[in-house]
């Protein structure tokens, strides 16, 4: 057995464990460069727009900010479609922004005809409204499907009970039974049972036309008195 002397030194408290470090995630800097290629590419059309010649924006920044505004609207909606949002950000914000400077410039234009309408400024306009108005239908089409599918939950939940009531009144209950009872089609009323068996709920027995399903657990006779 070991024992501690005085002239020993105390044993080091034993490492903490660190907590756990987050993946590096690239789409998380979409949002924070977008904004960066944003706030320099307004002001290098403002600068174009106001010193006309004095300044001419190199060929490439306009499709590398579309692809980048493509990029952040494509996985803004990809993780909507796939459950996992990232926080809410203001990414329409940009489109106003466009907007807007378009709407200032084409003022100043009406009253300084030597001030000439920066000759990408039109067509970046229309690119970021076709992104932005693909992202709002992209998004009435999930709030659409949710909503069929949410009422469609109740259906099926408001069909399973009446399935269980058949169950009460009969031991053995067959797809066709269901179908007659419910006035359902044959493909819902085997969808449901499968699903029901497949929580356990009911067990199939047989095959075929002949084959008719039980309850797992029959329900428990009420207490004598």
């Amino acid at each position: 057995m070991n024992m501690k002397t005085p002239d020993m030194p105390e044993d080091p408290p034993a490492p903490e464990n660190p907590a756990p470090r987050r993946p590096f995630n690239e789409i998380s800097l979409l949002f924070p460069l977008l904004a960066l290629y944003t706030v320099a590419y307004l002001g290098l059309t403002v600068a174009n727009f106001t010193l006309q010649q004095g300044l001419e924006l190199p060929e490439g920044i306009m499709p590398l900010y579309i692809a980048l505004l493509g990029a952040y609207a494509a996985d803004k909606e990809i993780r909507r479609w796939l459950g996992t949002p990232e926080p809410p950000r203001k990414g329409t914000v940009f489109v106003y922004l466009w907007l807007l400077l378009f709407l200032a410039f084409y003022i100043i234009h009406t009253f300084r005809a030597d001030l000439v309408l920066p000759r990408h400024l039109l067509p970046v306009c229309l690119q970021v409204l076709g992104i932005f108005f693909g992202s709002k239908a992209s998004k009435h089409v999930f709030a659409s499907r949710a909503g069929r599918s949410a009422d469609r939950a109740a259906e099926d939940a408001n069909r399973e009970r009446l399935i269980m009531e058949l169950f009460a009144a009969k031991e053995q209950v067959s797809r066709q039974m269901v179908e007659s009872e419910l006035g359902i089609a044959r493909s819902s009323a085997g969808r449901i049972l499968a699903d029901m068996e497949k929580r356990g709920l009911i067990k199939r027995q047989g095959y075929g036309k002949r084959g008719y399903y039980v309850l797992t657990s029959p329900p428990a006779p009420p207490d004598a008195k």
